[in-house]
């Protein structure tokens, strides 16, 4: 992990894991041959957080260890991104230390993730859906990032403290379960240690060391495969099908995988499901096919060649208004494409008092007895939506919340949404009018999915 003469910048919140880790990487810092640095992050989420900033801070100054303290307003940028406060103050910190780390030369950055954290980790991907990189949790080293501790437990580490007589601040809300995380560590695992088997931590740390294992193995049968069948032009990936097939089909989605990482920021939104569509597309090598894909991709078949890349822009119609509403009532169901969204499925039906309420982003429930004609089109000037807030439900004009939402400006006019008259009752990715909520007095619902996601990741 280390070298001799290098700095290291570590991540120092100020809890019990971060402590640890900066105490024993400062009493070893001779034997090493390392210089030592210390960030610690406010993301401005808990009232006592700056108690914390002034522990590290002293602590950090008792030891002669330079210290950098970033100030962020995390539950601000997790709204204006869409995004948990978990996952925006990971961003946060990372962006950090990746900045500290490049401006004051520290070649690598020490985080105190542990044992228990990997078991934690594995645990939230495999009930979250993922494959073997996941299953692999923790790595102990990515990039320049290093993680000293993930070989021993949270146990060990209270307890070396508390030997050493080492303080440490307290984060009060790791012991709320609220967030998916605290609800494994808190209840979860315990349960599991305590009922099923007292080593279950070790034993999950030393699966995910397995398939992290298999998952760098794959990973280089599947760069060999990827050299040899794929050509990437920074605009796509030319993929030779007889060169693809020579493969299992598992190292197959693996090189497919490898395509989406050339071709978007980010894999978070490509599923199994869209790997096994473009597997689909590949089995047959006559005529031509294509498959629509997340971040605006197309993969098409052309014979014995798949092309992963970016669809070709369309005219855009504005103009077009999609009515399906008296159809859907008649026969109970209606499907239709809506242009830059998605497949929108559409059904009719008697709403049992209680039933769970769907909260998927493109999966909704409306009262059907309080909408008159449903049809989805681009915005108007007159458009408004009703908008539920602690003081009640208030109407609002469909632009000032664009605009108070940040939607781009470029967007808003080729959004579809779904409208009763000027009433707008759904703006798919982004909010259902208040008026037409499922309540306890529904007798029927209008029940919207749609799939196949465009512009707004459908």
């Amino acid at each position: 992990m280390l070298t001799s003469g290098e700095k290291v910048l570590v991540g120092f919140s100020g809890g019990a894991d971060s402590v640890a880790l900066i105490t024993v990487l400062y009493r070893l810092k001779k034997l090493l041959g390392i210089k030592l640095a210390a960030v610690h992050v406010n993301h401005g989420i808990r009232e006592e957080a700056g108690e914390d900033a002034a522990f590290t801070s002293n602590f950090c100054k008792e030891r002669d260890i330079d210290f950098f303290l970033i100030e962020e307003d995390v539950p601000k940028i997790a709204k204006e991104n869409k995004l948990t406060e978990e996952e925006a103050g990971r961003n946060v910190r990372y962006e950090a230390f990746l900045d500290i780390a490049k401006r004051e030369g520290a070649a690598k950055i020490a985080v105190a993730h542990h044992r228990n954290d990997v078991a934690e980790t594995l645990l939230l991907n495999l009930l979250r859906g993922t494959g073997l990189h996941g299953a692999g949790a923790i790595r102990p080293v990515r990039d320049n990032v290093i993680r000293p501790l993930l070989c021993v437990s949270r146990q060990e580490i209270e307890e070396y403290l508390a030997e050493e007589e080492i303080s440490f601040c307290h984060d009060a809300t790791n012991d709320e379960n609220i967030h998916t995380r605290n609800k494994v560590r808190n209840e979860l695992i315990p349960y599991m240690t305590e009922n099923i088997n007292t080593e279950a931590v070790k034993h999950l740390c030393r699966a995910a060391a397995d398939f992290a294992l298999a998952d760098d193995y794959i990973g280089k049968i599947s760069q060999k495969l990827f050299d040899k069948a794929c050509t990437y032009d920074k605009k796509s990936v030319r993929i030779e099908l007889n060169e693809l097939k020579s493969e299992d089909v598992f190292i197959q989605k693996n090189v497919l995988l490898k395509c989406f990482e050339k071709l978007t920021p980010s894999r978070k939104d490509i599923t199994a499901n869209h790997v096994d569509s473009v597997i689909e597309l590949t089995e047959s090598e006559s005529g031509t096919a294509s498959v629509d894909l997340p971040y605006g991709l197309v993969a098409r078949r052309e014979y014995g060649v798949l092309t992963l890349a970016k669809k070709e822009a369309e005219a855009f119609d504005n103009t077009r208004v999609i009515d399906f509403f008296d159809r859907v009532k008649r026969e109970g169901s209606a499907c239709e494409d809506i242009p830059g969204t998605g497949r929108m499925e559409a059904t009719v039906k008697q709403y049992c008092s209680g039933e769970n309420i769907p909260s998927d982003t493109y999966t909704k429930w409306f009262d059907c007895d309080r909408i008159q004609a449903a049809v989805f089109r681009c915005r108007r000037s007159d458009d408004y939506i009703y908008i539920e807030t602690e003081s009640g439900v208030h109407k609002k004009k469909l632009s000032k919340y664009m605009t108070d939402t940040k939607i781009p400006i470029e967007k808003r006019d080729k959004i579809y949404v779904l409208a009763d008259g000027d009433h707008v009752l759904w703006i798919p990715g982004y909010r259902i009018s208040a008026r037409t909520k499922v309540s306890e007095d529904t007798k029927s619902i209008l029940a919207i999915n749609i799939i196949d996601g465009g512009q707004n990741g459908g």
